[in-house]
């Protein structure tokens, strides 16, 4: 499903009146009797229901006089309260809003909302729209909240408050049950906190052409459980555990061999047929009583727990046998070890996966990426996207798509931004996943996910297909264990035997 930014919004809305003839009357009205009719059926078993529409500047006031009058021809009780006065309504709204006038349809023309709580059966937010960028004026604190109030909500093409580029939302936005969004979906909609401000979120048609080709600016989508179903291929009848893909991993330290462990089962879970999991000598006791399904490697490490350049050589031996080479998870960050990834990533030709500590030796150094021979992904969480790219925690959780646009230009990868939900990002594409939930916020939740990417690649999938594939099958393990666990009791190794029954839906 195709997402779209606020300037694409915009662009779209001009190329359909500029170049198609279509007539921005027109497209409000169909905003207005889509709205409408979304409306009609959430109230059917209503009698005579009582709703309110909070009507602001611009197109979305506008939109809400077209609901308004679509409402009131269907026989709905209605009233409007507009923040803009009656002869400041100018442009296609004032088209609408006249026609409600000479319907008898309540307008209210206010600056403030009532001092009483809002008693309507359904509220229709039409206040601020996609121009929304922020902060929100003081005087519309109070409508916010006072929209709030009311039991059942529904949002004009995007709730008020939210952002529609990043999903960001200050302290007072619009919480809908409901978002009836005019073409495409919002980008802001479909990441935290804007989708849980948006609630249930339905794109409706109101006669854009078909040029969202034509659109300047990344091409975002969510990732369907459709697509999951297209991309995944039945196991081979005749398959063996050489055609099913071998993984290399270099993964664990001392106090952190969990990670190895997780990253490999995962990787097992998720179909490969072989993996060698290379381990500190010190500590391969450990990998090989916990991976037993896995082969492993012991490393020369005199005892210190951790790899560096001195088992480079040994690593090395094994990289023709692989398909696919992981490196990151739990090695730490000791400048030794952080010498040895540099090292490897820059010899290597192979498809790669690059987590956690594995992106160390890239901090201050963005263009090592550009050192890489093959295929690979990254999949840093919040944190280690600051330390790529000299930038704030705060500054990219606040507008993560941002960071993507001004990252991918210089990145020759394909990127997991580990985020609620996780986006993925290639060229001049991105895809936002459409599971998962708070219960993956646990230790070793992102060493699964790197396991399973590294498992699909293996098994043949192009790059982004594997990343896309993982973070679904990955949000969708957690989301099937938050109902029979619950979300605050998930552990990572819960999602490696989840994993499995998740794929099961896919192999026929």
């Amino acid at each position: 499903m195709r997402l779209i930014t606020r300037e694409q919004a915009q662009e779209l809305d001009h190329l359909a009146m500029t170049k198609h003839d279509i007539s921005g009357e027109s497209l409000m009205g169909n905003a207005g009797q889509k709205i409408a009719e979304f409306v009609q059926s959430q109230l059917i078993n209503i009698h005579n229901p009582n709703i309110g529409i909070v009507s602001g500047k611009g197109n979305n006031g506008g939109d809400g006089f077209a609901v308004g009058e679509f409402l009131n021809n269907l026989g709905f009780k209605i009233t409007i309260y507009s923040l803009v006065e009656k002869n400041n309504i100018t442009g296609d709204a004032k088209i609408f809003h006249d026609h409600c006038g000479r319907d008898k349809v309540a307008i209210i023309y206010d600056h403030k909302p009532p001092v009483t709580k809002p008693d309507f059966d359904l509220m229709i937010d039409a206040l601020l729209g996609t121009g929304f960028t922020g902060p929100m004026r003081d005087n519309l604190f109070s409508w916010v909240e006072w929209i709030n109030d009311c039991k059942w909500i529904v949002a004009a093409d995007i709730p008020s408050g939210v952002n529609a580029n990043n999903g960001y939302v200050g302290e007072y936005a619009v919480k809908a049950q409901h978002t009836v969004t005019m073409g495409y979906s919002k980008l802001g909609m479909m990441i935290e906190p804007g989708k849980s401000n948006s609630g249930e979120v339905h794109p409706v048609d109101i006669g854009f052409p078909n040029i969202i080709s034509d659109l300047n600016g990344r091409s975002w989508s969510t990732i369907t459980d459709k697509e999951i179903h297209d991309i995944i291929k039945p196991v081979h009848k005749s398959t063996h555990k050489h055609i099913q893909g071998k993984v290399l991993i270099v993964a664990g330290s001392r106090g952190m061999t969990g990670a190895a462990y997780l990253a490999t089962m995962a990787a097992l879970r998720s179909g490969v047929g072989l993996t060698i999991t290379c381990a500190p000598s010190s500590l391969n006791s450990v990998y090989e009583e916990k991976i037993t399904e896995g082969m492993t490697v012991s490393c020369e490490d005199e005892g210190r727990g951790y790899f560096t350049e001195e088992n480079y050589d040994e690593i090395m031996a094994w990289i023709d046998w692989c398909d696919v080479f992981t490196i990151g998870p739990g090695i730490g960050q000791n400048k030794r070890t952080a010498s040895l990834v540099k090292k490897i990533v820059k010899t290597i030709d192979k498809p790669m996966v690059i987590d956690a500590d594995g992106l160390a030796p890239f901090y201050n150094n963005f263009n090592l990426f550009d050192k890489i021979k093959n295929n690979f992904v990254i999949t840093p969480h919040v944190g280690e996207l600051s330390n790529l790219l000299g930038k704030t925690s705060k500054s990219i959780q606040k507008d993560l798509p941002k960071t993507i646009d001004e990252m991918m230009p210089s990145f020759p990868g394909v990127l997991i931004a580990k985020f609620a939900p996780s986006l993925v990002a290639w060229e001049t594409q991105g895809a936002v996943n459409s599971t998962g939930n708070a219960g993956l916020a646990t230790a070793g939740s992102g060493d699964v996910l790197t396991g399973i990417v590294s498992s699909l690649m293996a098994q043949g999938y192009h790059a982004v297909e594997a990343a896309k594939t993982a973070v679904f099958i990955h949000g969708k393990a957690s989301d099937q264990l938050a109902k029979s666990i619950s979300q605050r009791g998930m552990i990572s190794g819960d999602l490696l035997y989840k994993i499995g029954r998740v794929l099961q839906a896919y192999e026929s």
